[in-house]
């Protein structure tokens, strides 16, 4: 390994067994979090007004939730192959993780929008929507990452087999560079109209190649986390990285709307494509020294983060019908709107708590109950801070 990483000799920092890792569980329930506060803050808080209305502006639009479960989930499935699970064994567990409740969803959703087009479900059923958001928009905008993670489940079993071997910092940072630079061009060579960039720059941020860099970033920090490592350039990078995301909003982004970035410019093009390049490299020091240095071990908030980060993935999937239940009551009731103007961050506590609800009980007694019977494993209670062991950031 280059100099880029080094030796870490005896360290707390160590792989240990399976079990769960407490600081992860945090990672998780900050990632989850930031996506529900994002999707919320657009409805109930569109203006941001006063200080802290800018700065939850700010937060959301650094858009570093879903990277980190990128991330995360990378580190988490490399975890679970290089401890030598049957390929048979990953795959059944992966698709009763995902597939059955993701399917739900996809139902749900696609019938509430009234979706007709048998090309959107047969895309949506395969997971592979994510190849353009203005299909994967058409039955619910959030479902492209699990198309993401899906695709990936496919593939990561054959790559670790070589791959992970081989997985430098060198190559690492080749595969980084190559990547920006691929999507930048593809970018540039766009018409420049605002409509075309806008619906360009919108699918490179859930393409599975840009996205899969995360994935592997993960899969790399497993490998420095695994052989007893350091990385020296992750405080360097993090704080780049930290520092980057709220100037770029602020210099670029006058709102969460990308519509609003005058993307005919080149300069602004590029900013928004450095923005989104920005989070997984923030991800990756953050759980790097999470690891390293044993953050979030504090007995009274470990039960607490491993019951959020066990319904993480029902709580994402389900959040978005909370938000069209408050979105159809306003339309037709214009005192509610009105309410709901006036108090934005009570509609937004309120909505959280309704989703955080609904998530519980998707993941007791729907969740669960699939999972036992598709993969014949017993799941454990997520309030004893105990559940299964989890292979992927979003479940």
């Amino acid at each position: 390994m280059s100099s880029f990483v080094t030796s870490l000799g005896s360290t707390s920092m160590s792989p240990g067994s399976l079990d769960r890792i407490a600081g992860l569980d945090t990672l998780r329930t900050i990632a989850i979090f930031h996506v529900i506060l994002a999707h919320g803050a657009m409805m109930f808080m569109p203006q941001f007004s006063g200080v802290l209305g800018k700065i939850v502006w700010l937060l959301i639009a650094t858009n570093f939730g879903v990277p980190l479960f990128f991330v995360l989930s990378g580190f988490l499935i490399t975890r679970q192959l290089a401890a030598a699970i049957p390929i048979g064994t990953f795959y059944r567990n992966r698709f009763a993780k995902i597939y059955p409740m993701y399917l739900v969803s996809v139902l749900v959703f696609g019938l509430l929008h009234a979706i007709d087009d048998p090309f959107i479900w047969g895309l949506h059923i395969l997971g592979m929507q994510n190849i353009s958001d203005a299909v994967s928009s058409r039955i619910s905008g959030h479902l492209w990452s699990l198309a993401v993670e899906m695709q990936f489940y496919v593939l990561v079993p054959f790559l670790f087999m070589w791959a992970y071997r081989v997985l430098t910092s060198f190559l690492v940072a080749f595969l980084v560079v190559s990547s920006f630079v691929a999507h930048a061009l593809w970018l540039l060579a766009s018409p420049a109209a605002q409509t075309v960039r806008l619906a360009a720059i919108l699918d490179v941020y859930q393409f599975s190649s840009f996205n899969f860099i995360a994935l592997v970033l993960g899969a790399w920090l497993y490998r420095i986390y695994s052989n007893n490592l350091i990385f020296p350039a992750a405080k360097t990078l993090g704080i780049l990285a930290v520092i980057g995301m709220p100037i770029i909003c602020l210099l670029v982004v006058p709102g969460l709307r990308v519509d609003e970035v005058d993307l005919r410019k080149n300069s602004s093009l590029l900013a928004m494509l450095v923005l989104v390049s920005l989070p997984p490299i923030a991800s990756v020091s953050l759980v790097y020294f999470s690891l390293r240095k044993n953050w979030f071990q504090s007995p009274r908030w470990r039960p607490i983060a491993a019951w959020v980060a066990a319904i993480s993935y029902q709580w994402y999937l389900w959040h978005p019908l909370i938000l069209m239940g408050f979105a159809k009551i306003m339309e037709y009731n214009p005192d509610f709107k009105r309410l709901v103007g006036e108090h934005p961050w009570t509609s937004l506590a309120i909505y959280g708590g309704l989703s955080m609800a609904l998530s519980s009980i998707a993941y007791r007694w729907l969740e669960k109950p699939a999972y036992r019977w598709l993969s014949g494993a017993a799941v454990g209670r997520p309030s004893c801070g105990k559940a299964v062991s989890r292979s992927d950031a979003m479940t």
